[in-house]
């Protein structure tokens, strides 16, 4: 019997591993073995980040190791594989990435509290990326399957202002696109809620095993 692997599950900005304790669950019931491992998203650089989370990498069983991400989670991802890519690289699900960023972030780097909020995340996080940060992160070259949202929470009609098009209240879809992505969906879940989804539970596991979105036929 194939063994399924090992999946990594790394949390959103100035969020804890305790907030993807729901898919961790689904995961595990699946069959998988699963870790962890916390990041200092709002007080280490990011190339620190990627330092920190190395032994977590290295530690990982037998089998392929997957990653599942949760926002900036998956521009971690993206960095970790590029700088340790592992020895049997599996498939990647990643939940609301803000690859090109998210306007929020701008909008309070304009007002000048984006340092304050977001700390060295601010520049990973907006919109204007430097270009060592892009560097960083490479380009994926493994099965990589995004879930986006599109219903915002809190006060939809300010997002609304600050992010044209469909949204999860932090993440814009077209933001959650990546060149070289294997299959995107669009789930009516927003930024915050989408771990604790049952349908994107699902998902994950499905793109998992079959490198693919369930699609109804």
């Amino acid at each position: 019997m194939t063994d399924p692997g090992t999946v990594i599950l790394l949390h959103g900005f100035f969020m804890r591993p305790i907030t993807m304790l729901p898919v961790e669950r689904s995961l595990r019931k699946a069959g998988f073995d699963t870790a962890s491992p916390p990041y200092r998203s709002r007080a280490h650089a990011f190339e620190q980040i990627v330092e920190d989370l190395l032994p977590a990498l290295r530690g990982a069983g037998k089998g392929p190791v997957h990653f599942v991400t949760h926002s900036m989670g998956g521009l971690v991802a993206r960095a970790l594989i590029a700088r340790a890519r592992p020895a049997e690289m599996g498939k990647v699900v990643m939940l609301g990435p803000p690859h090109h960023g998210s306007e929020w972030v701008d909008l309070l780097a304009a007002a000048r509290i984006g340092g304050a909020f977001f700390g060295p995340a601010e520049e990973v996080l907006s919109l204007r990326r430097p270009e060592r940060v892009e560097t960083l992160m490479g380009q994926p070259d493994y099965p990589l399957g995004i879930i986006a949202g599109d219903r915002p929470y809190g006060l939809p009609f300010i997002s609304q202002r600050i992010m044209p098009g469909p949204h999860d209240g932090a993440v814009s879809v077209a933001s959650t696109h990546l060149e070289g992505e294997d299959d995107h969906i669009v789930l009516p879940v927003s930024h915050s809620g989408m771990m604790w989804n049952r349908t994107v539970q699902g998902q994950i596991v499905h793109f998992l095993r079959h490198g693919k979105f369930a699609r109804k036929s």
